[in-house]
């Protein structure tokens, strides 16, 4: 396998692609398979799970993926090597304050869903690492690095969050109601809140916005740094959606004996840009020739130019992490890439309902 080749260009975690996939065996579905999409080529990781099946992956960030063991124990791997570095494991307090009855309860029920977004600070050693991850439901945020033994729920963090991004030595993070706030963990022991824009007021486009009426569409929300801006991602994800393509209402086209499955799938997205001193969330409708990566990985902008994407597009993997294990014929399917040009989005495995693991963007650091 090219390392230095893999380790500059965006890729993809895949399940295996050449076994036939028992999706109720957890011990044997495991990431084997890295896409480098844009060339089109697959390359086998041969090896990296023999030691243990049922890992699951639940991130990627700064060219490493992260991982919890079928045990729930974090750690983290290099996607291109067999390069491990293990991460303490959560702390029964932990657990409990998190309204959890008990470590086994969640090794055994809840660990595929338990973390919904974990990223790095940087590029991390044995040595010399800060993990932060969010948690729960609703979502809370804690941290840990080498210099703890446990992770540490982060001071001041109230609220309900969607996603949380490391710019440099910052934490940022998102909530529901789009509010922004950032600590500084640059030499400190305990994060300092530096940031907090409450509740901007966002500027809707109220047609765009009636396409997508709450009662057949589910949001998720997704924050991007590019230099000094904030972006804001709103992706629109039908309930139900036909083999046609349409977002319908569960069970409106069958008849009493009638049994078909109508996956969830994306179908738009919108996106925003934070004027600070206004406090304002803007509509902006093109990507000036960038590329966007969301889904389990932390949220990555990208010059076209340095991946060979299609420029002016997200490329987004499931991270609809409650709902992929709901029903054994779908979950871990919806990825693809949405055009601004034209609104299109066109889905990377069109006939394949189920994946599991879902895929997952490994995306590099450019500097």
């Amino acid at each position: 396998m090219r390392m230095i080749f893999l380790s500059k260009i965006p890729s993809l975690l895949l399940p295996s692609l050449n076994e036939e996939n028992n999706y109720e065996d957890d011990d044997n579905n495991v990431h084997r398979t890295i896409l480098v999409l844009f060339d089109k080529k697959y390359y086998k990781w041969s090896h990296i799970f023999d030691f243990q099946k049922g890992v699951w992956c639940v991130g990627s960030s700064h060219n490493f993926l992260i991982f919890l063991d079928n045990k729930g124990c974090p750690f983290l791997v290099i996607p291109y090597s067999n390069a491990f570095i293990q991460v303490p494991p959560f702390t029964d307090s932990f657990i409990q304050h998190a309204n959890i009855p008990s470590y086994s309860y969640y090794s055994q029920f809840l660990h595929k869903s338990f973390i919904s977004k974990a990223v790095l600070m940087s590029s991390p050693s044995p040595l010399q690492y800060t993990l932060a991850i969010m948690y729960d439901y609703p979502s809370k945020i804690a941290f840990n690095s080498n210099h703890s033994t446990q992770k540490v729920i982060l001071p001041e963090a109230k609220r309900s969050y969607c996603d949380i991004v490391f710019d440099n030595n910052i934490l940022d993070a998102l909530d529901e109601v789009r509010t922004v706030e950032g600590w500084d963990f640059h030499c400190q022991k305990v994060p300092k809140n530096i940031l907090e824009v409450n509740n901007p007021t966002i500027m809707i486009d109220k047609e765009e916005y009636k396409k997508f009426p709450i009662d057949k569409f589910s949001t998720k929300f997704y924050l991007v740094i590019s230099g000094k801006e904030f972006m804001f991602v709103e992706r629109y994800i039908g309930n139900f959606v036909n083999v046609n393509g349409e977002v319908v209402y569960e069970g409106s086209t069958l008849s009493y004996d009638q049994v078909e499955n109508y996956p969830y799938r994306t179908k738009h997205f919108i996106m925003y840009k934070l004027y600070m001193v206004k406090e304002i969330w803007e509509n902006i409708k093109s990507l000036d020739g960038q590329v966007v990566f969301v889904g389990a990985n932390e949220s990555k902008l990208v010059d076209a130019s340095r991946c060979d994407g299609e420029g002016n597009s997200i490329y987004f993997t499931d991270d609809r992490w409650e709902e992929m294990d709901l029903d054994y014929s779908y979950g871990g399917h919806d990825w693809g890439v949405f055009n601004f040009q034209d609104s299109s989005v066109k889905l990377l495995a069109p006939y394949e309902n189920k994946m599991n693991p879902p895929p997952i963007w490994v995306v590099p650091l450019y500097h």
